[in-house]
């Protein structure tokens, strides 16, 4: 079965460069990607509210990457978990040219009872604002 890409390039020096690392396979599950702002309400003696916004006015949050059903001779699996071990910044292209940039924080496989060598995938990916 034919999959899909996604452009990969890493960074040892906090995303001053950027360097192609190939490609990784475009996730199988749904993704979710979320912007949280950071302002908070504070409540004031005459009932009123006020608004606090901090220097740092939003962050973007985890992303779970899953891959279903990758051969472990595919290599996935290796990658990220040299991104976890190597803490490189990633950034990952997509389909629509729209940019991920962040860490790996986490990578686990859970094989596939009776198929020789089929995992599904799940890495955990950190944006960087």
């Amino acid at each position: 079965m034919a999959r899909n890409t996604w452009s990969m390039s890493t960074s040892t020096n906090n995303g001053s460069t950027w360097t192609s690392d190939g490609t990784i396979y475009r996730p199988n599950e749904a993704l979710t990607l979320s912007l949280a702002g950071t302002q908070q309400t504070l409540n004031l003696a005459d009932g009123s509210l006020a608004y606090l916004i901090p220097e740092t006015k939003y962050h973007k949050g985890d992303v779970t990457f899953r891959w279903l059903s990758i051969a472990y001779s595919d290599g996935l699996r290796t990658k990220i978990e040299n991104y976890v071990i190597n803490q490189n910044y990633c950034k990952i292209t997509d389909h629509n040219s729209n940019t991920l940039i962040g860490r790996f924080m986490s990578v686990r496989q859970v094989w596939l009872t009776g198929l020789e060598d089929t995992y599904d995938i799940e890495a955990n990916f950190l944006q960087m604002a």
